[in-house]
């Protein structure tokens, strides 16, 4: 089978022009070299090199807090983008800049041997780096809105998550023997050296693509407008407010997994990846095409509810984790495989179903700002009740069936009922794009799901019959 083949196969079918296709297959490709990258950045290999420079708990959070904060510029990117009508220009030029502050992060011990600078001069890396982002975010968001054919959208977005998981599985390996087999800084350099230079031939492999339905400036259009009918539509209200919310509520704890595998669970590199980034990637890899068929089938919303629900149960899981332990991280990972992977493919779908297209750059600038804000709190309060509740809970020497209950179980359990309560007051407020209420669209679910069991039924029983 072709390359060409392999990355086209899920959707090709769907799509009838050969430009538009030959586009399509280099964003995949050009994705899977760049998630060499953001599998690193933002993965395990992150959480111990911030530490191994000396960032604690609340540091940590604050690290991974201003970056996201950086997003606010994406206010100034979409006006620009929308004055200047430049997008594939301020993808490449924001694109170069972010991938070149990596590089430099994985120098810093070298370029400064001691010293809490190190920290700092971090902080100042990964904040320019998420401001450059701004511009890519904007810019690649509008181009791909204006390519990917509507009637294929899921299948594209499950078939580019795919490729990008796979990527990440063997990339999370490598990261995981690196890290485990160098002492010192010499592995993260490694890493983090190569990845950014991974995500800059990612960004060059733009150049050469030719977007021939780039969106042109609207007459009489204007960033206050887009902004405004971002409070004036309920469907994107709706969905803008969900999305604060839930970005919320997940990044109160979810930064802070690895970190406590590392630090309190104390588990190596390579158990984490194995048991945690490699089991959860390898099942997304099984069913990530399958959600593609359902979100194009049943919309964005039920198949929101039902990811997010299952994989906010599983946080429970590490009430039982103690120093040493594996199986919380493994279980924890293996229904993230199986339902978490839909999120990021509804938060996508979302994004370009949602929002007007001509008005996506103020749009997407809005939803930016809202989440951005809405993470960046969380992950300040975050660090800030885990160095808290940490003498508290120390003192109170609490046990839940009998493993001890520390400030970071504790933290846990608050997230995972602040997702609850998001995606019971406000996800059902937002607008499915397959035009069903969200009972009818279990129903539908139902329905098939039933129909599907009993065709297999009827399948054995005919088999048994023949033989």
């Amino acid at each position: 089978m072709s390359v060409y083949r392999l990355f086209n196969r899920s959707y090709r079918d769907y799509v009838h022009d050969n430009e538009t296709l030959r586009t399509l297959n280099i964003i995949i490709l050009s994705v899977a070299v760049g998630m060499l990258l953001f599998s690193i950045q933002g993965g395990v290999a992150f959480v111990g090199y911030a530490s191994a420079l000396g960032a604690g708990e609340f540091a940590f959070g604050l690290i991974s807090a201003l970056p996201i904060l950086a997003g606010l510029l994406q206010l100034f990117v979409s006006f620009l983008a929308v004055k200047t009508g430049k997008f594939k220009r301020m993808f490449l030029i924001g694109g170069i800049i972010q991938r070149i502050s990596w590089i430099v992060i994985a120098f810093i011990p070298y370029i400064l041997p001691v010293g809490e600078s190190r920290l700092w001069l971090l902080i100042v890396l990964v904040t320019l780096a998420a401001m450059a982002g701004s511009f890519v975010h904007i810019s690649h968001m509008t181009l791909m809105g204006s390519v990917i054919p509507i009637e294929v959208r899921g299948r594209y977005i499950t078939a580019r998550q795919k490729v990008c998981t796979a990527v990440s599985l063997v990339v999370g390996l490598g990261v995981a023997f690196t890290l485990d087999g160098m002492q010192g800084f010499l592995g993260y350099t490694i890493v983090f050296a190569i990845g950014g230079v991974a995500g800059l031939i990612d960004i060059l492999m733009y150049a050469g693509i030719k977007f021939s339905i780039i969106p042109n400036k609207p007459e009489g259009f204007s960033l206050m407008q887009g902004m405004k009918a971002c409070f004036t539509s309920p469907v994107t209200r709706n969905y803008l407010l969900f999305w604060m919310f839930w970005h919320f509520a997940i990044n109160i704890s979810a930064p802070f997994f690895n970190k406590y595998a590392i630090d309190r669970l104390e588990l190596s590199y390579t158990s984490i990846i194995i048991f945690g980034q490699i089991v959860s990637q390898t099942l997304a890899l099984a069913v990530i095409s399958r959600w593609g068929v359902f979100l194009d089938k049943y919309g964005s919303v039920p198949m929101m509810t039902i990811s997010a629900t299952v994989s906010t149960l599983g946080g429970f899981v590490w009430l039982f984790a103690v120093p040493g332990s594996i199986l919380p991280l493994f279980l924890f990972n293996f229904l993230g495989g199986l339902f978490w992977c839909a999120n990021e493919a509804c938060m996508v779908n979302m994004q370009l179903s949602h929002t007007p297209s001509t008005g996506r750059p103020a749009a997407l600038a809005v939803y930016t700002v809202f989440t951005s804000v809405a993470a960046a709190i969380a992950l300040i309060c975050g660090g800030a009740l885990l160095e808290t509740l940490s003498p508290v809970m120390e003192n109170l020497d609490f046990t839940f069936m009998g493993t001890p209950f520390d400030n970071y179980k504790l933290v846990f359990c608050i997230a995972a009922v602040l997702r609850f309560v998001v995606i019971g007051v406000f996800l059902p407020r937002v607008w499915n794009e397959k035009g069903m209420t969200l009972k009818e669209s279990y129903s539908k679910v139902y329905n098939d799901a039933k129909a599907r069991v009993e065709y297999e039924f009827s399948r054995l029983k005919l088999l048994k019959k023949t033989k």
